[in-house]
């Protein structure tokens, strides 16, 4: 932006690489300390045996999984396929079924074989009853113990309206 007093420039000089001194110019030297005694850490024979048969079981339970996972989906598409062709074989009996009990089958089948016939209007009597057609039942005079305790129970649970 210029000013009123005048115009302002960037000083440039600021990016430019600034000259170091002699000693600036030297590397630093890295020393790297070596332990006279390393540590070295070994793990025993029996742990990594453990650690190995650990491995190994898992390794052994993830494939017995995968091996009965596909026994049972085995099991079940042959068991589907024993139901698919039970079901076929119960359409076709009940389809057989149907057509043996149908109505002309079953007059065919007394006709011919139970030798019966259809009735005639003159084979017909009508029975005309005189009276009241009201039917009485006769209670039993001899009740025993059994009895008298379940009408006396029927009627305690009528009473309480169970």
């Amino acid at each position: 932006m210029a000013t009123p007093n005048g115009n302002l420039a960037y000083d440039l000089s600021v990016y430019e690489p600034k000259k170091q001194s002699p000693q600036a110019q030297e590397k630093p030297r890295i020393e790297v300390k070596t332990n006279p005694n390393p540590v070295v850490r070994r793990e025993s024979s029996f742990k990594f045996f453990l650690k190995a048969a650990l491995v190994l079981a898992i390794l052994c339970a993830v494939l017995y999984g995968k091996v009965e996972s596909n026994r049972l989906f085995n099991e079940i598409s042959s068991l589907e396929a024993q139901l698919q062709a039970l079901e076929a074989e119960n359409i076709t009996l009940a389809a057989k079924y149907e057509s043996a009990t149908s109505v002309k089958n079953v007059e065919d089948y007394a006709q011919n074989v139970l030798g019966l016939q259809k009735l005639d209007k003159a084979q017909i009597e009508y029975i005309e009853l005189e009276g009241d057609t009201v039917i009485e039942v006769v209670e039993a005079k001899s009740r025993n113990v059994f009895v008298i305790i379940q009408g006396w129970f029927a009627d305690l649970c009528e009473y309480l309206g169970a």
